[in-house]
């Protein structure tokens, strides 16, 4: 693949519009293997919980600039999905206050291997929804799993740098990393409406 990005768009789904009504019924679609499950959640779990706090914010990666056409279209281009928390917890980093924590992150294997993950987690992408939920934010901080070399290699190639400090996981140690927020993406504040549909 060249180094051109690939056309990605970050779509929030915390506002009910029909796009993002198609986009979290696909969410409930996607599916990882075993593993690449055991270093993150599906949105069948993470999607509720982050509907419920107000210091996070889901967001589905689309390929593509055109709007979500129907379920069928948001099949088709839902690459992946991640969450951002406004709220770093005990998680040991500089300034917590000033910092906010991607998790629950990943890209469908479909979408794997073509610059996905590397542009929706780049500056000014990922940045934009960072600062709308954590509007004091200086820098974008996650964990990646010691044995999990693809992410640490995506989020690198992302501007994300090894902190030097390793934390317990689920599934082992991991380690955070963290880039600047790309302060001059910061949009204007928005209201947001929550809802949560897990189709079954």
């Amino acid at each position: 693949m060249d180094h051109e990005r690939p056309d990605v768009r970050l779509v929030p789904l915390g506002r009910a519009t029909p796009e993002t009504t198609d986009l979290r019924e696909a969410l409930f679609d996607h599916d990882l293997p075993p593993e690449q499950l055991r270093f993150t959640g599906l949105p069948a779990r993470t999607l509720p919980e982050a509907d419920a706090d107000p210091a996070r914010l889901a967001y589905a990666i689309v390929v593509g600039a055109a709007t979500i056409d129907g379920e069928r279209d948001a099949r088709a281009r839902c690459a992946g999905f991640g969450v951002l928390d406004g709220n770093v917890g005990a998680l040991p980093v500089d300034e917590p206050e000033r910092a906010v924590l991607m998790r629950a992150y990943y890209v469908t294997p479909q979408w794997q291997g073509r610059g996905i993950g590397r542009t929706s987690c780049a500056p000014p992408l990922l940045d934009r929804p960072a600062s709308t939920i954590a509007p004091r934010a200086e820098k974008i901080v996650l964990c990646v799993n010691r044995d999990n070399l693809s992410a640490q290699r995506v989020y690198t190639a992302a501007g994300f740098a090894f902190t030097g400090t390793t934390v317990p996981g689920n599934a082992g140690p991991q380690y955070v990393m963290a880039r600047p927020l790309d302060i001059e993406a910061r949009p204007e504040p928005r209201p947001r409406h929550r809802r949560t549909e897990n189709p079954q």
